[in-house]
């Protein structure tokens, strides 16, 4: 029998068993999605996790691509999959912003929407579409980089939109805002954390109207109070929190509310480059967040997320460098830990005590991009669009490595059996 994608380990104790298994209960319970979609940054709840069986293994150019096709413009978001939906943003020459639709299974351009036009201060690599949408079976909600938020419906129409700067001021980050929306029981939540005004904000999804702003300053400095990184979900009790990290802190939001539940610091780094761009993830009430880790000089941090109130020091479980990513977000699966770097080295990280199982070089090339865990297999995937398949296991095994040489900075996204990778030239679907 095949196990289940939250299998604990044999390290960890009973406790985290009965928590890793209320996980999957929770992200069992979500309406709105099928089991079969991909309905936003890194997925179900934002945790790069699929629970589909049979997904693919081997693919190239001459294998098990179901299609291919032209995406025009530019932007970072990744694939997200809803149905017979699946979504994009990009940014035309003209600065125009766009939300498209594909038909995932036949590959199809459904429609292209035009929403907004502008630009703002960003990285090279990247520009006003870079936050990846959300979707649910009926609607689409995507942010840009100037402030514009927009829903669409699945058919393309516009429901609403509004200019977040015009309200709550202009984005200021050096690099460009690359924050994703977070979709949950109606509330679309976005993490700000900027040179100006930081901020956690929830947003009715149906009307567009604000439902609470909670204020986040914990006191960062300099670039450290840039964050580039997406909420998460985790269920706590039964209960949801919205989790952020970024300057310098880890904390968690009641959803309904926007009460700050706890905060926990330890994410200050000894160096200027203290931004954060990876996201949090989370499985049961177990968290693992990144500090900066620019030329592999930050650190992990886990914690447990049953705090309540500031600096909960008795939550953490440990502070470990040497396998932090930069930009590649951390994935939970199987009751370890795993993560890519930026300079292409992955490990496998024993969550009791933050240490390596293995760490091994997967890429030469440099590798921006977050993996994503499913059928027993982790696939980390290179700023090439190169995906190297590994077991999910605490003895290092590879079980393929597959090659497109395509610029990328997208994740990929699970739906239906097939693989989404979206690369700067192009749109692919694979299936096995």
């Amino acid at each position: 029998m095949r196990n289940s994608p939250l299998q604990i380990v044999p390290t960890l104790d009973a406790t985290m068993k009965r928590r890793f298994f209320s996980y999957l209960l929770f992200v069992a319970s979500m309406g709105v999605t099928c089991a079969g979609d991909w309905p936003g940054w890194r997925g179900p709840q934002a945790h790069g996790v699929s629970i589909e069986q049979n997904l693919p293994i081997h693919w190239g150019p001459q294998s098990n691509i179901v299609w291919r096709a032209e995406v025009p413009g530019k932007g970072a978001s990744s694939p997200v999959v809803v149905g017979r939906r699946l979504y994009l943003t990009t940014q035309m020459p003209d600065t125009s912003l766009h939300v498209i639709a594909y038909d995932p299974i036949e590959g199809n351009l459904l429609w292209d929407k035009e929403v907004g036009s502008g630009t703002a201060k960003t990285h090279e690599l990247i520009n006003m579409a870079t936050p990846t949408t959300a979707a649910d079976d009926q609607h689409v909600w995507a942010l840009f980089g100037t402030g514009l938020l927009a829903c669409l419906d699945r058919d393309g129409h516009s429901v609403w939109s509004r200019d977040l700067s015009k309200v709550h001021g202009d984005f200021d980050t050096l690099w460009g805002m690359g924050t994703s929306p977070i979709l949950h029981d109606g509330k679309l939540f976005l993490a700000i954390m900027q040179q100006g005004p930081s901020y956690v904000l929830a947003i009715n999804a149906a009307s567009g109207i604000d439902l609470w702003k909670t204020s986040r300053e914990h006191g960062a400095t300099k670039e450290n109070r840039d964050s580039y990184s997406s909420p998460t979900l985790a269920t706590v009790d039964g209960h949801t929190q919205v989790i952020v990290s970024g300057g310098d802190h880890l904390d968690a939001y009641d959803p309904d509310t926007g009460d700050r539940l706890w905060v926990s610091g330890g994410l200050s780094v000894p160096h200027p480059y203290g931004r954060t761009i990876a996201s949090p993830t989370a499985a049961g009430d177990f968290i693992l967040t990144v500090a900066s880790g620019y030329q592999n000089r930050g650190h992990l941090m886990a914690m447990r997320a049953h705090g309540k109130g500031e600096d909960v020091l008795d939550q953490r479980l440990w502070i470990k460098s040497r396998y932090s990513p930069d930009c590649p977000s951390p994935v939970i699966y199987y009751g370890y830990a795993f993560t890519l770097r930026d300079d292409g080295i992955a490990q496998c990280i024993d969550l009791r005590s933050g240490e390596a199982y293995w760490q091994e070089r997967l890429f030469a090339e440099n590798s921006k991009v977050s993996p994503v865990a499913g059928d027993g297999r982790i696939y980390f995937m290179s700023g090439r669009g190169n995906c190297v398949v590994v077991k999910a296991d605490k003895e290092f095994k590879v079980i393929a490595r597959n090659e497109l040489n395509e610029d990328t900075l997208a994740a990929m996204a699970v739906a239906n059996g097939r693989f989404f990778l979206r690369t700067t030239k192009a749109l692919y679907a694979i299936k096995e």
